[in-house]
């Protein structure tokens, strides 16, 4: 990694130089990139640390690349970009794997429950599931017709054998954004832990982590923290940290390296989560990346989004296609659901890809989620050649709504 401080140029009023921020990600010359929602295009920021640290390995025999002071640095960096402390930030490969922490990692009995909602990614529907053959409840919240989860159909479903309320701070299909401090306040009252599937607002919304209400949050770095997949965080709580039984035991479990020690106690951080050799590589671009997004700053990020989406939405009004996204801020983030009408949303998507523009076909809907790469002439092309491939289709705008 090179340890060149990152400069973005700015305006008068700090403002970034966004179209010298689109030309830091060469693919989004290339492409009309609307899919962070699945994966990231990468900064040339990047590509460098992964130069970089090719380059110790080869000319250093890994001095740098495979030491375990880069990976506390990382920590370091991490947690105080994306808000928390680094004795609380645990580097993970995914979202999968941080619940899964807490789906195995908590004194489960039977008759305990978790409560989920329909909304939520399999990534954290599934960890729970095994769960029943312990005699664990998985209860579902339902989504009403527009499609969003209320904080109250979750208070429905618990009671006092809950353990768990897990729920994504932004949904994967539509793109709500939760109301984590009426979550967390749920929580509370009642003695639950919060798990955030975080990984479809981390490096969009501006929130620290630790800001958030919730004992657990878990991302996978391959969407907005601009890492490689396979490089992940967890940000663990000071409430939640001795709840949770590392699932899994290694080397860096423990507070000692003693071989021969009958009953170590865990590591004293998050880092007790983690198991033998980390992910050196994606940690060590996960790094740049975190940088990249502080010398930007997250407010920043959040309003460029917040334009962007914003004039997406008016542009698909204009056009009569129906947004199933929430239209206040407040309650979304980076993501634009767009209906198809009676046409195959991945047709459309095909149609759309051999154009260059990348979107995704999900729940029957085309989304749309744009980024700090993307530019104003980017929405209004996606929203041109959507509506033309739907017409094509014959799901007009009538037949849209």
């Amino acid at each position: 990694m090179t340890d060149e401080p990152i400069r973005i140029a700015a305006d008068a009023a700090g403002e970034p130089d966004w179209a010298a921020v689109r030309a830091r990600f060469p693919a989004a010359a290339r492409f009309t990139y609307l899919d962070i929602a699945r994966k990231a295009i990468l900064p040339v920021d990047a590509e460098r640390a992964i130069a970089g640290w090719l380059a110790d390995v080869q000319e250093q025999a890994g001095a740098r690349a495979f030491s375990m002071a880069e990976i506390e640095a990382a920590r370091t960096d991490v947690a105080r970009v994306f808000g928390s402390r680094a004795d609380r930030i645990a580097f993970v490969k995914n979202t999968s794997e941080g619940i899964n922490v807490v789906a195995q990692g908590l004194d489960w009995r039977p008759g305990d429950n978790v409560v989920i909602s329909t909304e939520e990614h399999e990534n954290n529907t599934f960890p729970w599931r095994p769960l029943a053959a312990r005699g664990v409840e998985l209860r579902i919240a339902r989504a009403g017709a527009d499609g969003t989860v209320p904080v109250d159909a979750y208070r429905a479903l618990v009671d006092g054998r809950t353990r768990v309320v897990a729920v994504a701070w932004v949904t994967y299909g539509i793109g709500a954004r939760a109301d984590l401090a009426a979550f967390a306040a749920l929580c509370r009252a009642r003695g639950v832990l919060l798990v955030v599937d975080a990984v479809q607002g981390l490096g969009i919304l501006a929130d620290r982590l630790d800001g958030l209400g919730a004992d657990v949050v878990a991302a996978g770095g391959h969407k907005a923290q601009f890492s490689l997949a396979g490089a992940g965080l967890l940000h663990v709580s000071d409430a939640a940290l001795d709840r949770l039984r590392p699932p899994y035991a290694a080397k860096f479990s423990f507070a000692t390296l003693d071989r021969t020690a009958d009953r170590p106690a865990y590591a004293p951080g998050a880092a007790r989560f983690e198991y033998g050799n980390p992910n050196f590589l994606g940690i060590w671009v996960q790094r740049r990346s975190a940088l990249l997004v502080e010398a930007l700053g997250r407010g920043h990020i959040e309003a460029r989004i917040r334009a962007l989406t914003g004039r997406l939405i008016e542009a698909a009004d204009r056009r009569g296609l129906a947004v199933a996204t929430p239209r206040a801020w407040e309650r979304r983030a980076g993501i634009v659901s767009l209906g198809v009408g009676g046409a195959d949303p991945e047709r459309i998507e095909a149609a759309l890809a051999a154009e260059g523009i990348r979107a995704a076909a999900k729940d029957r809907r085309i989304r749309a989620a744009p980024h700090i790469y993307n530019d104003e002439a980017d929405i209004e092309r996606f929203v041109e050649r959507l509506a033309h491939h739907l017409r094509r289709a014959g799901a007009g705008a009538e037949a849209a709504q």
